[in-house]
């Protein structure tokens, strides 16, 4: 994978909601969606993973007001422990994705180790940090943000911005876009970024 072209490799991308803003604080993941980028840097939206989760706790009005996520959407859904290792068996063999990492990761984290359930990721791209590394000088790399400045839009029935499958949908355009001026500054695989002074990895473990 180190000396492989990033356009030869498949990636997950994937976005969590949650029911606050720390799971160390007693938030929970409420969603996860996740989309595969294929060989040649092709968004497959025939690929995806989403599933609503049953946080088994409350949902504060100020969650509900980003991602409109309420009680009774998620009253008979399966909870984190069933999800994880579904979404880990959809992530198997790629390379992982998230934007703003720790957020998501922390998370993951969390549930894996409250519910006793073997973590098989151990590092994961920040997409934060590669649109920062591939693109400097923006005032700011938010996700809707570079969903404006990059004039992304990708048609989703049934979804829309702070919804799982939106945000990881766009995140995957926007790793794209960043592969793509990558390459074009001759920056072609792993081993190349890790040649350069900062890099778009985050550990998680």
């Amino acid at each position: 994978m180190f000396d492989t072209k990033f356009s030869d490799l498949t990636f997950t991308i994937f976005d969590t909601e949650t029911t606050g803003m720390s799971p160390n604080k007693g938030a929970k993941l409420l969603e996860i969606g996740a989309v595969k980028v294929k060989p040649g840097l092709i968004i497959d939206l025939q690929d995806t993973f989403n599933t609503l989760i049953n946080p088994k706790a409350n949902i504060p009005y100020n969650a509900y007001a980003v991602h409109g996520i309420n009680t009774s959407m998620v009253h008979d859904k399966p909870e984190a422990k069933e999800v994880l290792p579904q979404f880990f068996d959809f992530s198997d063999g790629t390379i992982v994705a998230a934007h703003n990492a720790r957020f998501d990761c922390s998370f993951v984290k969390h549930h894996c180790e409250e519910d006793d359930i073997t973590n098989p990721l151990n590092k994961i791209i920040d997409t934060v940090k590669l649109a920062k590394m591939s693109h400097s000088g923006l005032k700011s790399y938010s996700l809707g943000n570079l969903i404006h400045h990059f004039e992304m839009d990708i048609p989703l029935p049934d979804t829309y911005r702070h919804r799982a499958l939106y945000d990881a949908a766009h995140t995957a355009l926007l790793l794209t876009i960043c592969f793509k001026k990558l390459i074009a500054d001759d920056i072609c695989t792993f081993r190349h970024l890790s040649k350069l002074p900062k890099t778009p990895i985050y550990l998680w473990k």
